[in-house]
């Protein structure tokens, strides 16, 4: 397994933990891996030496220690291109060398910023396939960039229009819309950052509804937060979908009408569109359908 194989296992369990615990006792990635590194764990062989303790001490609980260990301990398979690489590293790295270390989920690496710098901020990387870079396509892209040729927003894998990205962006970055907050998306845990409560377990069906009475019929509108906890309050009753068909008729019958024709919202946002209306212009632009 290899470095950013590890890490990414860690970081799956770390959020798995996250949705189930309170916010007070929820563990930042981030932090984590700061202290991670400070640590020493920058190589595939100084994670495969950590104990669960020395995890325990970058700040994640006892059983997830336990478990992050075990997944540290597996064999090593880097193949000498992955590990934490530092800025001055990263400034002796090769366009190429650059790209095969890139993580997609790790826009504030010191790869990643290398990246930005020569590409400009512009676009160049290829995802022909989910989240998997076509590393020659998105080479031959950045040097055309570098060469001083204009930016490309898509560009053909295998005779296929395919969209261009800059660095940082990612096809599957989208997180799930506030269904009683149109526009703002629901934080870890699928937490409200309004009322502070979660989502979590509240089926997509109701979530779809309360989303058409607010942006299509109006039968709902959001004037307080006390308005949005009793919302809140409603939606975790067994009879919640009864009772707002029953409160929101209008809504009801054109949940009926999309569901039959696939119309019915993803409730998707694409990350970085937080706090864009439904009445701006580009809002379309930043949900799935």
């Amino acid at each position: 397994m290899s470095y950013d194989a590890k890490i990414q296992s860690a970081q799956n369990i770390i959020t798995e933990h996250n949705s189930n615990v309170e916010d007070s006792d929820q563990v930042n990635f981030e932090t984590f891996m700061e202290k991670l590194r400070k640590a020493g764990g920058t190589t595939g062989q100084a994670l495969q030496a950590c104990s669960w303790e020395d995890i325990q001490a970058c700040g994640a609980p006892r059983l997830i220690a336990r478990r992050i260990s075990y997944i540290f301990r597996q064999e090593n398979k880097d193949g000498g291109k992955n590990g934490y690489i530092s800025m001055r590293k990263a400034e002796t790295l090769t366009a190429a060398e650059l790209l095969e270390r890139y993580n997609p989920r790790e826009p504030k690496s010191s790869v990643a910023k290398r990246l930005k710098e020569l590409s400009d901020g512009k676009a160049f990387i290829v995802f022909p396939s989910g989240n998997k870079i076509d590393w020659e396509t998105s080479k031959e892209l950045l040097n055309d960039l570098r060469d001083g040729l204009p930016e490309r927003t898509t560009t053909f894998v295998n005779g296929i229009p395919t969209p261009v990205y800059r660095v940082g962006e990612r096809p599957d970055n989208y997180m799930d819309e506030n269904p009683i907050y149109p526009g703002r998306m629901l934080r870890s845990a699928s937490t409200c950052d309004q009322t502070g409560r979660s989502w979590a377990g509240v089926s997509m069906e109701i979530r779809q509804l309360l989303w058409l009475a607010i942006t299509k019929t109006g039968e709902i509108s959001i004037q307080s937060l006390s308005h949005a906890h009793d919302i809140m309050d409603k939606v975790v009753a067994d009879n919640a979908m009864k009772l707002f068909r029953q409160r929101c008729p209008e809504a009801s019958l054109k949940f009926d009408e999309l569901s039959q024709t696939g119309g019915l919202p993803s409730l998707k946002l694409k990350a970085g569109s937080q706090g864009k209306s439904k009445d701006d212009p580009f809002y379309a632009k930043n949900r799935t359908t």
